[in-house]
């Protein structure tokens, strides 16, 4: 299944101490390779966790080449005071330690560590380049330059940073005056290093320079297909050409990952969630290609909670091996419901709500596909009803209606086959007419002519039903510096886009929802308006280069709460009487059409 890019950043690794009573580390200047013993106690008052449930450490260590890897262990012992050890990888740069238990975290408990040479004197090259997120990224980059000037995986990491976290106009001239140094250092190089070239490759996407940039990124293909750069870099370029073209990448590029992934299949690049939707697809491609790549990730447990359905996907997709996809699928939606998912991330109902119906949906499509009709209807009711109303419902509810109706078509429970495609056909999807007038003949309704049948189905404006999710009310202020609330808009269809200046898949999608805009010109009762957290300045200076039709407001702090969502873009389109008729999260390729439809079928 086609799924939305969602692309973000966590801010992380500032350099602080943790409280000594609650937990200890030592050493307290590790070298790679070191034991490292960790204590804590549950009964200091400082403590966030009692012990009442396992306490577990999550070890995330930072590597030379740029890569991460984590470990989630137990921590044991008699009484309050809980003891681990862990050795440090050998290409270990640094590490942070996290305290939690499956439900709660002690956030000031933790330790964020630098890896020291043999002598633990010495930073070890690299060190630096996780607590370059840190408030200042600067002085950060310029203690790793004074150890290893010549490391150019921190000059790639560092102008990631600079670009998300400063004011556009002063990153882009920072970037080209590193971008100038690195160009005097590839002159005097026969053959540049990964990091270089990785530098390079990054520094000229993020200054809108995609040819030369590309240049770059195909030379590491070629030269250094498996380096953990390489993959760094594609990751870059690829975000940020789909910020400007709102494309997948070129072909030539799509055609080198396909190469380097059937080659390479444990290659950071390969093992990519992104090269996977870009050639899944490929039929010229085995499943068991496939399998090399991603079989040993799912039986490690590296896949990332948003791309464990890929593999079940492609063999329901292709129809082969669906015992696999099942077990696959089980075990995905119990990490969600027992909560083991976050060893990974601390997640939230959101998050369950988003992923957890794919799956169901997902077991929905396998059932269907060997003719188990009950149980395609059970699987796709369970994500209907924990999509309800949840901030992803405009994505996957048309295909779970579509998919459920059809399914109770095929049992012969058409009565309740006519009710989803009336659902489906209010989310403004017409094509369900068609289905619904070929059952019309065979369901017990009271309008006996079709035409009738279809007119009820139209919104009448009256008031929304008692149990309506209605729009919460918000204060924000337009660029003009107006206040504006939500309430302001009663009577008017409201079609809302939550994004940030820092969101690329939010500036790509803007061409398309000024389209949208200019299609309603002439419908005064049609609102668009453009929610973001971003300061005024940031946006009238963002707006300089870039035009937008929405009316965007600003300063509209915690929107995301009280939207009940924590990704961007969010499309929400709210009714006359302030009910929440459709949600959609993330970037979507038709999401003109998708909002065009909702819009006409609730004016």
């Amino acid at each position: 299944m086609k799924r939305s890019m969602f692309i973000s950043a966590a801010l992380f690794f500032s350099i602080l101490a943790a409280s000594a009573q609650v937990s200890t580390i030592r050493p307290e200047k590790p070298s790679a390779t070191d034991t490292i013993s960790l204590t804590y106690n549950c009964s200091d008052t400082a403590a966030e966790l009692n012990g009442k449930e396992t306490i577990y450490a999550r070890i995330t260590t930072f590597l030379r080449d740029g890569s991460i890897e984590k470990f989630h262990l137990a921590m044991t012992g008699a009484g309050n005071k809980l003891t681990q050890q862990f050795k440090l990888p050998e290409n270990a740069a640094s590490f942070k330690v996290e305290f939690y238990t499956l439900n709660k975290d002690d956030d000031k408990a933790g330790f964020n560590r630098l890896v020291y040479d043999a002598g633990h004197q010495k930073e070890v090259e690299g060190a630096y380049l996780g607590a370059m997120f840190d408030d200042n990224p600067d002085s950060v980059f310029q203690k790793e330059m004074a150890n290893y000037p010549d490391n150019y995986l921190a000059y790639a990491k560092f102008i990631n940073i600079v670009s998300m976290i400063k004011e556009h106009d002063a990153a882009q001239i920072q970037i080209n005056g590193l971008l100038k140094k690195l160009d005097a250092s590839a002159k005097l190089i026969n053959e540049p290093g990964a990091g270089l070239l990785a530098a390079l490759c990054i520094g000229n996407a993020k200054t809108g320079n995609l040819i030369e940039g590309k240049k770059y990124l195909h030379e590491l293909f070629n030269r250094f297909p498996i380096n953990e750069e390489t993959s760094f870099a594609f990751s870059i370029y690829n975000y940020e050409y789909y910020k400007l073209s709102r494309k997948d990448v070129e072909d030539d590029v799509r055609a080198k990952l396909k190469e380097l992934f059937i080659a390479y299949p444990t290659a950071p690049v390969s093992q990519d969630a992104n090269v996977f939707q870009f050639i899944k697809d490929d039929k010229s491609i085995s499943v068991g290609v496939f399998e090399k790549v991603l079989k040993p990730l799912y039986n490690n447990d590296k896949v990332g909670y948003h791309a464990l359905t890929n593999l079940p996907e492609l063999y329901i997709e292709r129809n082969q091996k669906l015992d696999s996809a099942k077990i696959i699928l089980d075990k995905a939606i119990g990490l969600f419901q027992d909560g083991a998912i976050n060893h990974q991330y601390r997640l939230n109902n959101n998050h369950y709500q988003q992923y957890v119906p794919i799956m169901y949906l997902d077991l929905a499509k396998l059932n269907m596909l060997r003719k188990n009709y009950q149980a395609a209807i059970t699987n796709s009711s369970a994500a209907i009803n924990i999509l309800s109303g949840g901030g992803a419902e405009g994505n996957f509810m048309p295909l779970l209606l579509q998919l459920r109706a059809n399914a109770y078509r095929n049992a012969g429970n058409l009565n309740l086959a006519m009710e989803d495609y009336k659902k489906l056909y209010k989310t403004g999807d017409t094509t369900a007419l068609d289905s619904m007038k070929t059952l019309f003949p065979m369901c017990n309704l009271k309008q006996k002519i079709f035409a009738e049948f279809v007119a009820s189905l139209k919104s009448s404006g009256a008031k929304s039903a008692p149990n309506a999710d209605l729009a919460p009310d918000f204060a924000a202020t337009d660029l003009k510096g107006n206040t504006v609330h939500m309430s302001d808009f009663k009577g008017k269809l409201v079609v809302m886009n939550i994004w940030g200046i820092g969101c690329g898949p939010c500036i790509a999608e803007m061409p398309e929802l000024n389209k949208l805009v200019k299609q309603y010109t002439n419908h005064p009762n049609v609102v668009f308006i453009a929610l973001s957290a971003d300061k005024t300045e940031s946006l009238l200076k963002f707006f300089k280069s870039r035009q937008f039709e929405y009316r965007v407001l600003n300063n509209a702090n915690n929107i995301g709460d009280k939207f009940n969502t924590n990704a961007l873009p969010v499309h929400i389109v709210i009714g006359k009487n302030g009910e929440i008729i459709s949600r959609s999260i993330g970037a979507r390729a038709n999401i003109k059409d998708y909002l065009q439809q909702v819009i006409n079928a609730n004016l």
